[in-house]
């Protein structure tokens, strides 16, 4: 959606996103803007911060008041660009911020920038797998249904302590270990009506039937446990745990990564939910 009062503004900006491929939205007042927006929820908001009646500030802070477009990004959008502007835009909830007249290009890129999260909510870039709102989805789709499943959320334990340990490159290594381990299991024992989704970082969720869950935690959790053993260092296999400083900074003993399991159910009559 474009939320801005210049009638020509608003055309020349419509037209440019219309021809990268966006369907677009557009307003001439905050209130106008409000009212739509509440009918058909926009991906992102470009929004000026110069609108009759409530302006951009007041817009963007109803916005962030109302669950349902709190978590729509938005760009504001205004010829001025003192500091006291920019602390303004961002307290009330903007995502970003361009100053007029501004440049189309770089304007493209900003709004390319906050879409990129619809990408990543989807799928994760990290291991292949359906991101959190696919989850979500899926998980709202089983619970209505007949059949009963099981929601194992499972979590690679001590990750941060890893990431310290030796590096963030090799802890998102230790991710992709995860998911090749929770794919195996899942693929052995419930090949055909499963479900694997990332959740982000060092989360994730299986769904299959009930009487193979158990099953598919104790092989996910073996095969992690051997393919884990390349990714530490000779003297932490040998002593079974790692070194590394509490949040006290003192060196403290951890215990190593592992697959961590939580089980609920869904659908049917939902018990364990």
């Amino acid at each position: 959606m474009v939320v801005d009062d210049e009638p020509a503004i608003l055309e020349l900006l419509s037209e440019h996103l219309e021809m990268e491929g966006y369907s677009v939205l557009s307003a001439r007042s905050g209130e106008t803007a409000i009212e739509r927006m509440t009918l058909d929820v926009p991906d992102l908001v470009i929004l000026d911060v110069m609108l009759p009646g409530i302006d951009g500030y007041e817009v963007c802070a109803r916005m962030q008041a109302d669950p349902a477009l709190s978590q729509v990004p938005v760009i504001m959008l205004t010829a001025r660009s003192m500091t006291d502007d920019l602390v303004v835009a961002y307290e009330t909830g903007a995502n970003d911020y361009v100053t007029k007249p501004c440049d189309i290009d770089e304007l493209l890129i900003r709004i390319r920038a906050q879409l990129h999260h619809l990408y990543h909510e989807q799928v994760s870039d990290l291991t292949g797998l359906p991101g959190s709102e696919a989850v979500e989805d899926e998980l709202r789709r089983r619970s209505s249904g007949a059949d009963e499943w099981a929601v194992c959320y499972i979590d690679v334990t001590n990750l941060r302590v890893y990431n310290e340990a030796y590096s963030f490159s090799e802890g998102d290594a230790l991710i992709r270990v995860a998911s090749r381990a929770i794919r195996a299991a899942v693929a052995e024992f419930s090949p055909d009506d499963s479900f694997i989704g990332h959740l982000g970082g060092a989360n994730f969720v299986a769904v299959a039937p009930p009487d193979v869950a158990a099953q598919i935690q104790a092989y996910a959790q073996e095969r992690f446990t051997d393919d884990v053993q390349q990714y530490l260092l000779i003297t932490d296999r040998e002593r079974g745990y790692m070194i590394a400083l509490d949040h006290d900074g003192r060196a403290k003993r951890w215990t190593l990564p592992s697959l961590g399991f939580d089980k609920a159910t869904v659908g049917a009559q939902r018990a364990g939910v």
